[in-house]
């Protein structure tokens, strides 16, 4: 019986199923072992709020240029590079923890590559399939499909 890691991605969260094939079953099973997700998927303004302290421009006698214009100084683009570093770490920590004989991968085109370059060495060398999809929301049946041999 040959026992992989399937992991599914995108930038909001991450499902890891044990994918086991063998002589003794008639097709491969899948098994969840995890669901996580980021904190991307939520507002913004739950985390942070500019409400309190907040001047209007031109209101403090220095002047307006001595205040913020309430830009968001390419905030999104943080939160997305903090969420695939944390997905990274996330699934090379998967990949250690569990005896696998490989990875199989998804993750949709926007994120695939960076995804698997932020993959610590031992866990990329140790994928066997990448499939630049987003299946995260896809039934486990249809899952099967993608990944058998």
């Amino acid at each position: 019986m040959t026992k992989r890691l399937l992991v599914l991605a995108d930038l909001g969260r991450m499902k890891a199923y044990r994918l086991e094939e063998g002589e003794q079953f008639s097709k491969p099973r899948l098994r969840l072992l995890e669901e996580w997700e980021t904190n991307i998927t939520h507002h913004l303004s739950e985390d942070v709020t500019d409400q309190a302290g907040r001047f209007r421009k031109g209101s403090v006698p220095a002047g307006p240029s001595n205040l913020s214009d309430g830009e968001e100084h390419n905030l999104g683009l943080e939160r997305r590079k903090r969420a695939l570093k944390t997905l990274a770490e996330h699934i090379s920590e998967l990949a250690g923890r569990e005896d696998f004989a490989g990875l199989y991968f998804a993750a949709g085109r926007e994120i695939n590559q960076a995804l698997v370059e932020a993959l610590d060495p031992i866990t990329r060398s140790r994928m066997e399939k990448n499939v630049i999809l987003n299946l995260t929301k896809v039934s486990p049946e249809v899952l099967v499909e993608h990944f058998s041999e």
